[in-house]
């Protein structure tokens, strides 16, 4: 993910309800986000036509991110056809069409038109692809040439079935929270945000005819954020835990950061697989503790953005992520027997030498890491009382994953 301030001056900002092939214009969501250029949706002979006038520039762009990908991996089915008509005549015209993102490699495909009348173009896309969530237009490409031009009627390739498992319906009581994204906890204390960064797809999960929208992030392209403008802060002191799901299939890092702003920003982040594993293939809900971040400095009353991202863009994978909230408890319901087989205790605590964690039940693992998220100690006790050797280790925090059979919990450390 970019940096923050470099985010802040982009005008280049994603937020898309994605269209899936073929694309006609006819729908809303058949909408492309323009990069130096201006797209509008208008009508020819009477259909809805997408209409994308250049800037001027050499790799000016329409943009449409894809609800479900795009599937060009078999070249016997990779062909794209569209139509394009130029509104006046430019003679002949170079364009080029573009898709990104997902797991293959970038492809792109130039074409030429000439005259004013709407023209067929086939391109055939080549072996070894991948599936695709971005197709990208650019209108007089390479050269700082100006046209107008209708375009309709995209298709090919085999759209990529999308997640069609609903994201866990929150049960946390609505006077915990102050949600920050979701649309199924029924939860009416919701932070507001004045603009969004990065790129992301929602998509509904839910193949029943409820509403489950959902955030879908593609880390090869970016990761993603919301935030207020500069000094419009938040105070989330009356809360102890952030929340969110996901659900992945092949993401290799999954990070959660909260941003304040106190003169300057700073970012704190949780990261999966550093701090807890990442599981695959099922949602997952994780409770972060808000001591986690004070413990790093974050200022609760200085809550600003958050991001949902990767060390950086060189990271891969799709990650689906819902029910982002701030909550006084764990989001996670859980029973009063659950509660009372899952306390534990860590004494004593500063320590000089070693600490001692008792459990109601078998502790699995321990996991303890520094304040950068170093993994600097695994144990695997297997027993209700298990103790950290700390002897040797330099003064200072240090934070435990304490994976018990239900649940798992993260509690500071602290080293006199």
């Amino acid at each position: 993910m970019r940096l923050l301030l470099q985010l802040l001056s982009l005008l280049s900002i994603t937020f898309a309800y994605g269209q899936t092939f073929p694309i006609d214009f006819s729908e809303p969501e058949d909408v492309m986000n323009c990069f130096d250029c201006t797209f509008t949706v208008t009508t020819d002979n009477g259909e809805d036509v997408g209409s994308i006038s250049g800037g001027g520039l050499a790799f000016d762009t329409a943009q449409l991110n894809l609800a479900q990908n795009l599937d060009l991996s078999d070249d016997n089915n990779n062909t794209i056809t569209f139509r394009i008509k130029p509104i006046a005549e430019y003679g002949t015209r170079t364009h080029l069409l573009k898709f990104e993102g997902g797991t293959g490699p970038d492809t792109e495909l130039s074409f030429t038109t000439t005259g004013t009348d709407w023209q067929m173009i086939s391109l055939n896309y080549g072996p070894n692809l991948g599936n695709y969530d971005l197709l990208v237009f650019f209108p007089d490409f390479n050269n700082n040439q100006v046209g107008t031009y209708l375009v309709d009627d995209f298709a090919g390739g085999t759209n990529v079935q999308e997640l069609e498992i609903p994201s866990p319906t929150p049960t946390t009581p609505d006077n915990e929270v102050l949600s920050v994204y979701g649309d199924t906890g029924g939860f009416t204390n919701i932070w507001t945000s004045d603009y969004f960064f990065g790129e992301a797809t929602v998509v509904d999960t839910d193949p029943t005819n409820a509403i489950n929208n959902t955030l879908k992030l593609d880390f090869s392209v970016a990761g993603y954020g919301e935030g207020t403008n500069s000094g419009v802060v938040t105070d989330v002191s009356a809360y102890n835990y952030f929340h969110f799901d996901y659900w992945t299939s092949d993401a290799t890092q999954i990070r959660m950061i909260l941003i304040e702003e106190d003169g300057s920003v700073q970012e704190y982040f949780y990261e999966l697989p550093t701090q807890e594993m990442l599981n695959y293939n099922e949602w997952t809900s994780v409770d972060i503790p808000l001591t986690f971040f004070t413990s790093q400095g974050f200022d609760l009353d200085k809550f600003f953005q958050f991001k949902v991202g990767t060390l950086s863009d060189l990271d891969t994978g799709i990650a689906y992520v819902d029910n982002l909230y701030f909550s006084v408890n764990p989001g996670t319901s859980l029973s009063v027997q659950d509660l009372e087989t899952m306390t534990l205790s860590v004494f004593p605590n500063p320590t000089h030498n070693n600490w001692v964690i008792k459990a109601a039940q078998p502790v699995e693992s321990i996991i303890i890491y520094d304040t950068l998220g170093k993994q600097i100690k695994t144990l695997n006790p297997h027993t209700n009382t298990a103790s950290i050797d700390a002897s040797g280790w330099q003064k200072g925090i240090y934070f435990a994953r304490i994976n018990l059979a239900q649940r798992s919990q993260v509690i500071k450390l602290i080293k006199k």
